[in-house]
């Protein structure tokens, strides 16, 4: 049982605290008076009785108890993974982006309530990280929900849209999400930011997913489905035996110098972005050259890349050099888990490092070169080895993940390297932007974090049988002309209809 709730009527000192928590670092978010104590349950003494019920584990303090049926604690001791995201803004805008374009305008005030609900719905999205030794996250007192939606009125949207993408959700302060409503005269579009500490890729779907349920059936007075407030990767971990887990590739070493985006001066403060959604013919040619190689639409796209990466870069031809795929771990639950487990709103993606020697070839053998690459690695587990190595921080481990972070960082600084990455969300489903019936949506795509120069990461995803490409880039050291001419390289590595 990963977490634990308490509620009690009565004032609760620290003094009753030890004889439950065994070297408790959570004591620190936990004071006198109050009557929410929530802790990962690998805090408590082993034995220790409790009585589990509604899916929650009751403490019995010495001292009259109550358990309640409710899961919105106070504070939520945020993850390895949590934190690591969190850590990551020294190299980088933790934020993302789900963008959503309409056919006509959609109605303001409804969008506020059901914004308004998925707060009350997931508690970490009406929160704040907080830093110390074990970080955690602490619910606001009162979200303003007059800023939660902010409208920007345009004649262009594709024109104002990367502007609108710069602005910050600061997890520091939360909330951890904010809905940005860019309207014309005729129709809107929707970009909703939220940061990565809260949730990845796949929790940003299922996010707006449960906004759009809550515009679609505003006057529904059936409560939602609870949505587990376990953070943790316990439920994919404990799918492998410990000598699975030592067969997933080590961590991968430094990058070879200069493997990074060719970056100028001035530093990368200022964040553009580029974005192609190409048409559906685009897609289908790449499944048909994918099948004729027995290959993956991901695997296609990880070749044009790649050879976009080394047309730009130049590497040295006589080392391989990395690509850090992402890979969404909820792949690995089974059927026994919750079915809202694998559409939970939190961080359950991390990254894996595929090594190719950057030696321009034709179209054909760059995929076959990919292909090959990419079986090696979904052999063994991809993932597990990174989720292992944050799961072993610990929840009381934020320092020694800001210090690897100021590593990361340093050798970047130093090599003027930064592995490009590349993250492949898939296909967003119908369902997820199903607004109403009323409000047809002409595009929808993701645009994910953005890395500091000489990093460059590149996220894609397909609606509709349509392909967006995006990337996040930091200016003034990278010149918008030059990642407009890398995009264009991109796509023409790609197979055509």
């Amino acid at each position: 049982m990963p977490w634990i709730y308490k509620k009690s009527h009565m004032r609760t000192s620290h003094s009753c605290l030890p004889k439950i928590l065994q070297n408790s670092d959570y004591r620190h978010a936990f004071q006198p008076g109050d009557q929410d104590l929530y802790v990962p349950a690998d805090a408590v003494n082993p034995g220790y009785d409790g009585i589990r019920s509604s899916g929650l584990l009751n403490i019995r303090f010495p001292m009259k108890t109550t358990l309640l049926n409710i899961t919105r604690p106070c504070r939520i001791p945020a993850p390895p993974m949590d934190q690591f995201n969190y850590a990551l803004q020294a190299v980088g805008d933790q934020t993302m982006h789900m963008v959503i374009a309409f056919e006509d305008q959609i109605d303001e005030k409804r969008l506020r309530a059901a914004a308004a609900a998925v707060l009350a719905d997931i508690p970490v999205l009406a929160s704040r990280f907080v830093e110390c030794d074990a970080p955690y996250w602490e619910c606001l007192p009162g979200p303003d929900y007059d800023t939660l939606v902010r409208i920007h009125y345009s004649t262009d949207p594709d024109r104002d849209l990367p502007t609108i993408l710069t602005i910050p959700v600061d997890p520091a302060a939360g909330p951890q999400i904010c809905i940005h409503l860019i309207r014309t005269k005729s129709n809107d579009t929707i970009c909703i930011t939220v940061h990565h500490a809260a949730m990845d890729a796949r929790g940003l779907l299922a996010c707006t997913r449960m906004l759009a349920g809550h515009y679609r059936n505003a006057d529904c007075t059936n409560p939602p489905l609870a949505e587990t407030t376990d953070r943790s990767l316990n439920a994919v971990l404990s799918q492998f035996p410990e000598s699975v887990h030592i067969c997933d590739p080590p961590a991968p070493e430094d990058p070879p110098a200069g493997w990074g985006f060719p970056a100028g001066p001035g530093g990368g403060s200022t964040h553009d972005f580029v974005v192609r959604t190409l048409p559906a013919s685009s897609l289908d040619a790449i499944k048909r050259v994918g099948k004729l190689q027995e290959a993956t639409v991901n695997d296609v796209l990880l070749a044009a890349y790649f050879m976009a990466l080394c047309t730009t870069i130049r590497p040295p031809p006589d080392r391989k050099v990395p690509i850090m795929v992402s890979i969404d771990l909820r792949r690995y639950l089974n059927d026994s888990p919750p079915l809202s487990l694998k559409d939970t709103i939190c961080n359950q993606s991390v990254a894996f490092a595929v090594h190719m020697k950057p030696v321009l070839q034709s179209r054909e053998e760059m995929i076959a070169c990919a292909r090959d690459a990419m079986l090696e690695h979904m052999t063994h587990n991809p993932g597990i080895a990174s989720a292992i190595d944050l799961e072993s921080f610990g929840y009381t481990g934020f320092t020694r993940i800001c210090e690897r972070v100021q590593t990361m960082k340093s050798t970047y600084d130093t090599r003027h390297a930064n592995p490009p990455f590349l993250g492949n969300i898939g296909i967003i489903p119908e369902e997820v932007v199903a607004f109403s019936q009323n409000l047809p949506v002409t595009n929808a795509f993701v645009i994910g974090i953005v890395i500091d120069p000489p990093g460059v990461a590149l996220g894609v995803t397909t609606f509709r049988d349509r392909l967006t490409l995006s990337i996040g880039y930091g200016s003034p050291a990278i010149k918008h002309a030059a990642m407009e001419q890398f995009m264009d390289t991109l796509v023409s590595y790609l197979p055509v209809a």
